[in-house]
């Protein structure tokens, strides 16, 4: 075990070695997770300017007294790293910045989450092997909540966005590849997760309906559809788009579960199943630029650390 664990997803927590909890007040705690946090996401050999630092933790101070809360929450987050550890933990650099000496030996949970994310991604799905399967289902794990869940500053929210997405996008291949071989309950569990974390993503709401017509539960399908038309309705004030509509309709139509071979229904075969066809095209094209957005947003979000890094 390494002598530092670092959690910052969800409640966060900095434990030792030995299995005891840093017990750090919630300024010099968050000082912490954003010194390791935005030095992780940079360039980790260097630290962070006292005077950026001073200036975002204790921007309601006049500059002296900022520093001066800022030397005392660096003294005790220093006494508490330090205690009972070999490695030093912070370093303080002759131009003045501070940082985590990421040469030391440590653990941190979102690094663990990214390498898993990178891995389990590297390949098409079609591609994806039982060890990309199992490597994302780790990084997943790793997933205990939301970043730094009771921090409301805009740099936690920034990074809250985007781990988030990362998530949805691995619950999603996870969802797609269970589906895909017939692992019908796998894939559904994983479709649920993702509702959980987003209820309004429509397009998931389908893949649900489309799951459990797969599997031969039409009745949780229609379900399913309420589901989705409620939560629109109450969140947005809309209806379900055109496609989940259709694909209800199809349901209602057929008057019998469908068999689990994919899509076959025992009014009309074949009509069914080229319509359901077109519905699957259209839904990858929506997963297509659905998955731009997000690669937009992703390089949105890391340029905005590097302007924020520049005016520091």
């Amino acid at each position: 075990m390494p002598q530092l664990e670092i959690r910052l997803l969800g409640t966060m927590q900095v434990v030792r070695g030995d299995g005891s909890l840093l017990h750090l007040p919630p300024i010099v705690q968050s000082l912490f997770a954003y010194i390791v946090l935005y030095q992780y996401r940079g360039q980790p050999r260097q630290g962070h300017r006292r005077e950026a630092l001073a200036n975002l933790f204790w921007s309601d101070q006049p500059e002296k007294n900022a520093r001066r809360c800022l030397s005392t929450a660096l003294w005790r987050l220093r006494r508490e790293l330090d205690d009972q550890c070999t490695d030093r933990y912070l370093f303080a650099s002759g131009s003045g910045e501070v940082g985590f000496n990421f040469g030391s030996e440590y653990w941190l949970d979102i690094a663990a989450f990214e390498k898993g994310v990178r891995r389990g991604l590297a390949v098409p799905m079609e591609d994806m092997t039982q060890e990309h399967v199992a490597v994302l289902e780790e990084a997943v794990s790793l997933y205990t909540g939301e970043l730094l869940e009771d921090c409301y500053q805009e740099w936690a929210l920034r990074e809250r966005e985007r781990l988030n997405l990362l998530y949805v996008r691995c619950l999603g291949r996870l969802m797609r590849y269970y589906r895909h071989h017939g692992a019908y309950e796998q894939g559904l569990q994983y479709g649920k997760k993702i509702l959980a974390a987003d209820p309004l993503r429509e397009q998931v709401h389908r893949e649900l309906i489309l799951l459990y017509l797969e599997s031969g539960q039409r009745a949780l399908a229609i379900q399913q559809y309420e589901v989705c038309r409620r939560i629109l309705a109450d969140e947005l004030g809309i209806e379900p788009m055109a496609e989940t509509r259709h694909l209800y309709e199809q349901m209602m139509g057929t008057g019998t579960a469908v068999s689990p071979q994919p899509f076959a229904s025992g009014a009309g075969p074949q009509k069914l199943d080229l319509l359901l066809s077109q519905l699957n095209t259209a839904m990858r094209d929506l997963d297509a630029a659905r998955e731009q957005l997000r690669e937009i947003q992703q390089a949105m979000a890391c340029l905005l650390d590097q302007d924020a890094r520049v005016s520091f």
